[in-house]
């Protein structure tokens, strides 16, 4: 049997890829890691990373071990924390920050009142790529199918619809898909990720409309995705607004969808974790809140005018 503290080291550098960030994890030195690592291949006779200049990857061996180790290590950690007097169970919850301020936040209380033992964390997804899933860890993500080697339950089907304050609706009369031809456009870029070309052009097509998207139309990337809303919320633009983003806003009376079609994409949110902690019961626990908590989105397409006759549009996963 290998050192325990070489599979350690090598098990938190292979589940995020970074030297420096398991030693930070481990309280080590990333000389230390390396050098256990080093070790480690040593003792089994075959090679675990592929080293670059800043960067390192995992051979087919090191992707072979990863799984089994990290599940057995979460084993390990549960037992200890089955007879430490006074643990509480504890689950960290990550999201985009979109999802953090319009659907988790505004409700995530109702989790908390039913769960008052469980100590909960909340922390910003930056990036679709982080695939990361700690022990005790769960992640709400956006995909056309979930990444393989994690338990995901789907809980959200996302559509796009066109949105905007009732002012501005009022002020440009907007009464007719056609109209957007003569207004500001407004569009979270964020979508494009996932597969190339504007939101808004899949929306015209869904529409019949046979011209381009015009230029006026503006895009935010994910670092300004949040102005979008807040200009549609203020009366600037026509916004193609994501179910779960805006679903508070039209219940609110903020934003108003003039005309259809709702813009079905093949695009799912999950809620994510390690398959070792899907048993888990704060994990089960807010699965099922998430979902619950989830359904009633799809009712936003009775606030759609002609909301039958959505296109879907296949959208398919991003390539890491």
């Amino acid at each position: 049997m290998p050192p325990l503290s070489a599979l350690r080291a090598f098990e938190a550098a292979a589940r995020r890829l970074s030297f420096k960030e398991a030693a930070d994890e481990l309280s080590v030195t990333p000389g230390a890691i390396s050098q256990q690592i080093r070790a480690l291949e040593a003792d089994l006779d075959v090679k675990l990373f592929d080293r670059g200049v800043r960067t390192v990857s995992l051979t087919a061996a090191g992707r072979a071990l990863l799984p089994d180790l990290t599940e057995g290590f979460m084993k390990i950690r549960d037992a200890v924390d089955g007879v430490r007097p006074g643990s509480a169970p504890s689950l960290t919850v990550r999201a985009a920050g979109m999802i953090m301020r319009h659907w988790l936040l505004p409700r995530f209380h109702t989790f908390t009142s039913a769960n008052g033992a469980l100590e909960t964390h909340l922390k910003t997804l930056y990036s679709f790529d982080d695939l990361t899933l700690g022990a005790d860890e769960v992640v709400i993500r956006l995909a056309a199918e979930p990444p393989s080697g994690v338990y995901a339950r789907p809980i959200h089907k996302l559509f796009l619809i066109p949105l905007a304050s009732t002012d501005f609706i009022s002020q440009h009369a907007l009464s007719a898909a056609s109209d957007v031809l003569r207004v500001p456009l407004l569009e979270d870029a964020v979508i494009q990720l996932f597969e190339e070309g504007p939101g808004w052009e899949k929306w015209f097509k869904a529409a019949d409309i046979a011209d381009d998207v015009p230029e006026y139309a503006m895009k935010f990337d994910p670092y300004t995705a949040e102005y979008g809303f807040d200009m549609a919320v203020s009366g600037k633009g026509l916004l193609l607004g994501w179910s779960i983003q805006c679903a508070d806003a039209i219940q609110a009376g903020e934003l108003v969808c003039p005309f259809g079609p709702v813009l079905d994409l093949n695009l799912t949110y999950y809620v994510m974790c390690a398959s070792a902690s899907a048993q888990k019961k704060q994990v089960v626990a807010f699965m099922d809140w998430a979902e619950q908590a989830a359904a009633p989105l799809s009712a936003l397409r009775a606030a759609v005018p002609g909301s039958g006759c959505g296109r879907v549009v296949p959208l398919p996963m991003r390539k890491s």
